[in-house]
This record gives structure tokens, sequence and C-alpha cells, in this order.
């Protein structure tokens, strides 16, 4: 039975969505604020250390409900659109957002019911907590750009060449209950001396654009250490992990993935 090659493998970028990225933020903010003034507040009323008078009542509790509802609603609408942003943001700047309105929410109830000590010291460890969580996600953001930089350098003084997926890592029923699959592919390309080599690469494949065994793609190396993994650059790897269009070689007429605005 004869049978024809897959179609290339081709990936639409996730779109960028800043506002309602902002948006999420925004309902973090708003929701980690009430949810640390109601939870402050029946806190300190249940410890019988705010003014003789004051009893949290409805509003305390609506505080706390309503705003652990937003927060969660918030980082939920985060993590689902934060992956098309992957040089600029990332889940610790969401954990840094929730720890340091948390801690302004504290402080607001502390005010209104003229109480220190302990309470200050718990929304200053709620702070630090967001401060440290905001410091991880600007590392790990500063991280991932150089390792983007990194692999443009490489795409751009390296030595392309055709390579054919021999394994895509994943099985028919994977995506059943999955919208995306983590897994390793496995990559063939002739290198230096018409040697065949295989390259292995941990991959998040969308269910909207499988990889299939048999597509090609392009494998940039290095050509003054040509057999070091590590300095290789798999287009379809490239492309899903910073959320960028398959880059091709110059040759082919496109200049690469800096085009899209990414760098």
């Amino acid at each position: 039975m004869a049978s024809s090659e897959p179609p290339p493998f081709t990936f639409d970028p996730r779109p960028r969505r800043p506002v309602t990225l902002a948006v999420a933020q925004l309902m973090m903010l708003v929701g980690g604020v009430a949810a640390g003034y109601g939870i402050g507040c029946t806190i300190i009323d249940a410890n019988g250390h705010g003014p003789a008078s004051y009893v949290a009542g409805d509003e305390a509790g609506l505080a706390t409900i309503g705003g652990c509802v937003l927060a969660v609603l918030g980082l939920v609408a985060w993590s689902l659109l934060v992956d098309s942003h992957p040089l600029e943001f990332g889940e610790w700047h969401a954990f840094g957002t929730l720890g340091l309105s948390a801690a302004l929410g504290q402080l607001f109830a502390v005010t209104e019911l003229d109480v220190d000590g302990r309470y200050v010291a718990a929304a200053g460890v709620a702070a630090t907590v967001g401060v440290a969580a905001l410091a991880i996600g600007a590392t790990r953001v500063a991280a991932r750009r150089r390792r983007f930089a990194h692999e443009v350098a490489l795409m751009g003084r390296g030595v392309p060449v055709d390579a054919t997926v021999v394994d895509p890592g994943w099985e028919p029923d994977d995506f059943g209950e999955a919208s995306n699959v983590i897994t390793t592919s496995t990559f063939r390309f002739v290198g230096p001396g018409g040697a065949s080599y295989l390259v292995r690469r941990r991959v998040t494949i969308p269910s909207r654009a499988p990889i299939e065994q048999g597509q090609h793609t392009t494998v940039w190396y290095d050509p003054d250490d040509p057999m070091n993994d590590k300095a290789m650059v798999v287009g379809i790897q490239h492309a899903l992990r910073w959320n960028v269009p398959v880059p091709v070689p110059a040759t082919r007429g496109v200049v690469g993935p800096w085009a899209a605005g990414h760098g």
C-alpha cells in the first residue's frame, strides 16, 4: 500500500492578549486585598484583640468569600493565558500578586481595628512571600530570555540541516483528556561526514498542532562543536517553547523567529 508523507509541521502561535492578562492580574489583586482584609478582620475578632464593640459580621465574611472567589478566577485565567507570553511572565508572577495583595488587605484590617504586633508581622510574612515569588518569576523570565537569545544567535551562525521526526513521543489517546501533551520527541538528521544522528527534545505538544512521524523540520548545530547536543536548535521545539512561528533557514526566504517581533 502506498503511503504519503505527512504535511510539514505548522504552528500558529497562540494569540498574545496583554489586556486580558492585565484583567486577570487585576482580579487577583482586588480579590487578594478583599480576602486578606476579610480574613484579617475575622481572625482579629476571634482572638478578641479588636475594639470591644467590634464584631466581624457579614461584611468580613463577604469580603473573604468574594475575595477568594475573585482571586481564584484571576489565577485560573492567568494560568490559561500566561503560556502565550513565555518571555515576559510566568506562574510565579501570579503568586507574587496574590501574596502582596493579601498583605495589603491584612494591613487594611490592622489599621481599621487599630491592632499591631502579630498581625502586622503576619502581613509582613505575606508581603515577603509575594516579593520572593516575584523575584523568582523575574529570575526565571530572565533565564528564558537568555536561552531564547542563545537559540536565535545559534540559528544565525549555525549550520541548518533537514531533520525528520522518527518518534513523536505520543499516542492517539494521549489527547483524550488533555489539550497539551508533555513528551519527548526524537528527530533524525544527517550531520558532518554524512552520518545519521538522533536528537531528543522535551516538548509540550498542543492538540491543535500534533507532531507526526515523518514530518520535516530543521536542526541547527554549532559549526565549532557540531555534535554538542546542548548547542543544537530543533525548529519544532523552538516554536512550541517560545510561542513563535516555526523557524526555517534564511535560504528559504524567512529571516527567522525574530522577524515576528520577539527578541
